[in-house]
């Protein structure tokens, strides 16, 4: 079966870093405001268990706590430096991903995935952001089309994904 729309894209660490800062313009007050939340309750359970000594229920909680600030904030730096390491000091990671479009679904590098399974999508003005989870996202770019173009394919995923689809203006930098 052939494509109705074929994309190319190359992931760098500019593109990313400009996700990353799209992300977190959408979702990091959200994340930031949880971890917080959940680091406080976690605190004050730890705090309770001490006052009613209850020693061993206070170190578990203080484990807790540890591994969830590792989780939250260790782990997804620790994954963005993995991802963008250097080859060596003059050449930096470029992967490339090939995305086919069909009527139903679309691959990734042959990994199959429907419309009706994506989270959100987002457009702005040299991406499209295929959100396939809350925090997982295929970045397809708008010059990377090899059969059909970027307007097609944006009238295309609006029918596809009504109300998954947001058009978002660009991120002013300071």
């Amino acid at each position: 079966m052939k494509p109705l729309f074929k994309n190319v894209t190359k992931y760098t660490k500019k593109s990313y870093d400009e996700f990353l800062a799209f992300h977190n313009n959408k979702y990091g007050l959200r994340y930031i405001i949880f971890t917080a939340l959940v680091t406080v309750l976690i605190i004050y359970c730890s705090i309770i268990s001490f006052i009613s000594k209850q020693y061993m229920l206070g170190l578990i909680f203080i484990l807790l706590i540890i591994g969830f600030l590792e989780y939250r904030i260790y782990l997804p730096i620790y994954k963005y430096k993995k991802a963008f390491k250097k080859k060596n000091e003059k050449d930096k990671n470029i992967l490339t991903v090939t995305f086919s479009f069909y009527k139903n679904y679309f691959k990734i590098n042959n990994n199959r995935v429907y419309y009706f399974n994506l989270h959100k999508i987002f457009e702005t003005e040299d991406f499209f952001y295929l959100y396939i989870t809350k925090e997982n996202a295929a970045l397809v770019n708008k010059k990377g089309f090899k059969i059909g173009n970027s307007d097609s394919f944006s009238e295309f995923i609006k029918k596809k994904c009504k109300f998954k689809y947001n058009k978002e203006d660009a991120i002013q930098e300071n």
